[in-house]
């Protein structure tokens, strides 16, 4: 989850730097893997006005200009087609330094003087357009302020840092700029935002005239449906653009915008349909019906199943629940139209009334959802984990709020919630005692309900206190998790060492693990590397492995619900994983790969689980010297490897040692043996 400072101190005011808030997050559990710095500074770039444009006398494809920078009038030389009187423009000064480097100095181009240069995007390093002068007054459509002399830093405001964090999967909370800025008030003693206090405690309220029907309860307990006319689909203003590229997403229409800006922001998911391409227009929440298909946002047709929850209007599927929307009621606007006209696609007319979903979906039924049809979105990476059930009502006021604020001819129209079910959390108790004896050091009773309050539990003084869990937090379920959350705001730091009471007891290792570690050991002074590789193998490399030793295939251990093909059974003996280990490594350039690994294989026996057998493989190849710098030396052959295994046999002190010569399938014929002692197969090996 990306972390724009900007955006977190719209919610919170705190007095910190982003290198305080970083380490902040990361003592609480929240690791910010980096920071990074977006945006440009334009040192010596004013705003400027174009006055005259003429042709320069000794160039066809040059401009001579006179521009005024608001305290005197410039002659600037220019080459962009598109510059013409009356244009409001970024003027670099003499002196100015641009983003790439570039000083700009006075000088004669053709034979006439030039005092500065008009900059395009590419210039400025805003974005990759180098065809044209920027024209200011189209790029802040609506902002006051274009007035010749300011610098284009006020424009364009400060840098802002962004932080990447990592959220734990059981924190859904933290996949909102809302739930970063909480975990950063606690932490760092801020408060809320006069404005941020008000999107809180803003709820949505609509009328009931919308035909809406939850036929799957369980799968959709509670859904927000709002029709919204007389909207005018078109570009997003700068403010949101940069908000989303800021957190790494394209803009698309001010509309599908605004719905990402409320993911990120409150992590809610919201999706708008058309409204004019529902059937009925109506929406039925329901289990998808065997042999349906629906073709997604991506372009591609889904075959969906009993086991898919799907947002249908009265006739078919218009969107997967929670995963992603249908091309047949996407929301368009009139350049799209153009296009698909130009392509010779079908296209759609512009929408102008919208359906907003505001929906909770059970986290079991999205997840099941976006793994059989193999999607993952923004969305379902949120429902996946579990939204907080009571943000439904925020989010649809926050989204309302500013679609009026960009279109104030938009008009809510017909409406409906229905809450099937309500989860209120269970208070929980937690004991003083309890508290100081798992953290290891006496936490004062005010302290513990202060820090459970600053994440906005609510607390009951007393012992033990009486705590009511907040919706957005469902990893809160039992006392031990209410100690960790005081822990984790006292500080881990706090926890005090202490020695391991015990008692003169000490562990030992059985025979059977010192024998292995003199196993890993006597690999490890021979100079191969030790690998640790998967206990699950394909079919083909299981059958493949199996014959080596001449094991019934019969015995082969198959898993009931592999996750892949790659998987399906369990290994019958560690060849195949080292095999595995050692073409990574040759197409990597290691021209000599020398790996070994300790571990077990499977086969069936006459119980219910199967056998398990604990055994050493390895493998070698390349030149018989692997650090030798002589291109000539020979590779590395059977009679090579038979003396790694001699010397690791000796060191393992096994009696009396024969080899015998051993065929199979997969060895190469007269390069494979038996190893035996006494009546018993212990090993083989070959080419």
């Amino acid at each position: 989850m990306k972390l724009p400072m900007s955006w977190l101190r719209e919610w919170i005011e705190v007095a910190a730097s982003p290198e305080a808030i970083a380490d902040a997050l990361t003592r609480r559990g929240f690791y910010v893997e980096g920071l990074e710095v977006h945006g440009k500074s334009f040192p010596g770039v004013v705003v400027a006005k174009v006055l005259e444009v003429g042709r320069h006398p000794n160039a066809d494809r040059l401009s001579l200009c006179r521009v005024s920078d608001g305290q005197r009038e410039l002659r600037v030389v220019c080459g962009a087609p598109n510059v013409k009187a009356d244009m409001i423009v970024p003027l670099a000064t003499v002196g100015a330094t641009l983003p790439g480097g570039l000083v700009i100095k006075k000088s004669k181009i053709r034979g006439e003087e030039s005092e500065g240069m008009l900059c395009s995007a590419r210039e400025l390093q805003i974005s990759d357009d180098h065809e044209g002068i920027v024209d200011l007054d189209r790029l802040f459509t609506g902002r006051d302020g274009l007035v010749p002399g300011r610098p284009l830093d006020e424009l364009f405001g400060p840098a802002d840092t962004v932080l990447e964090v990592e959220v734990p999967f059981n924190r859904p909370d933290g996949l909102g700029v809302l739930g970063l800025a909480r975990e950063v008030k606690a932490a760092l003693d801020g408060h809320w935002t006069t404005a941020a206090d008000g999107w809180r405690k803003k709820r949505w309220s609509g009328r009931a005239d919308f035909d809406l029907d939850l036929e799957d309860a369980e799968g959709c307990p509670r859904y927000i449906a709002q029709a919204i006319n007389n909207v005018s689909v078109g570009p997003s203003p700068r403010w949101l653009v940069e908000r989303l590229a800021s957190v790494g997403q394209r803009s698309i229409n001010n509309v599908v915008d605004l719905t990402n800006f409320i993911l990120f922001e409150l992590g809610q998911p919201l999706h708008a349909f058309d409204l004019d391409r529902l059937q009925g227009p109506a929406i039925r929440v329901r289990r998808a019906r065997a042999g349906e298909t629906l073709v997604t946002l991506d372009g591609k047709e889904r075959v969906l199943d009993p086991e898919v929850l799907v947002i249908a209007d009265k006739v078919r599927p218009v969107a997967i629940a929670g995963v992603m929307g249908g091309a047949d009621t996407e929301v368009t606007s009139a350049a799209d139209r153009q296009q698909a006209v130009a392509a010779g696609s079908p296209a759609h007319v512009p929408t102008t009334r919208l359906l907003l979903e505001v929906a909770w979906f059970n986290p079991r039924r999205v997840r099941r959802s976006a793994r059989v049809l193999g999607l993952s979105t923004e969305a379902s990476k949120r429902f996946e984990r579990g939204v907080d059930p009571e943000i439904g009502p925020v989010a649809a006021a926050r989204f309302l709020s500013l679609l009026r604020e960009m279109s104030a001819e938009v008009q809510p129209g017909p409406a409906r919630e229905r809450v099937a079910v309500t989860r209120p959390n269970a208070p929980l108790t937690l004991r003083l005692s309890r508290l100081d004896r798992l953290v290891g050091a006496p936490v004062p009773p005010e302290e513990a309900a202060r820090q459970l309050e600053s994440l906005e539990f609510e607390v009951r003084r007393g012992d033990p206190l009486r705590i009511t869990v907040p919706p957005w937090r469902p990893d809160v379920a039992f006392e031990e998790d209410l100690i960790e959350e005081v822990a984790r705001g006292r500080g881990y730091d706090r926890i005090p060492e202490a020695p391991l009471e015990t008692r003169g007891v000490y562990a030992t290792r059985s025979p059977r693990e010192r024998t292995l570690e003199r196993a890993r050991q006597a690999m490890l002074a021979r100079g191969l590397n030790e690998a640790w590789c998967t206990s699950l193998v394909a079919e083909t490399e299981a059958l493949a492995a199996v014959r080596l030793t001449g094991a019934d295939p019969a015995r082969l251990v198959r898993l009931k619900n592999p996750m892949s093909r790659e998987g399906e059974l369990l290994r019958p003996n560690l060849v195949p994983g080292l095999l595995r280990a050692c073409a990574l490594n040759l197409r990597q350039g290691e021209a000599a790969v020398r790996l070994f690994e300790v571990g077990v294989g499977f086969l069936k026996g006459g119980g219910e689980l199967p056998e398990e057998s604990a055994m050493l493989a390895a493998v070698v190849t390349g030149p018989r010297w692997a650090h030798a710098h002589d291109a000539s030396q020979q590779p590395m052959d059977f009679d090579d490897a038979k003396g790694v295994w001699e010397a690791w046999l000796s060191e393992m002190r096994v009696d009396t040692p024969e080899w015998r010569s051993y065929a199979a399938e997969g060895w190469k014929p007269g390069a494979s043996a038996e190893v035996v002692s006494g009546p018993s197969s212990i090993g083989w090996a070959g080419t």
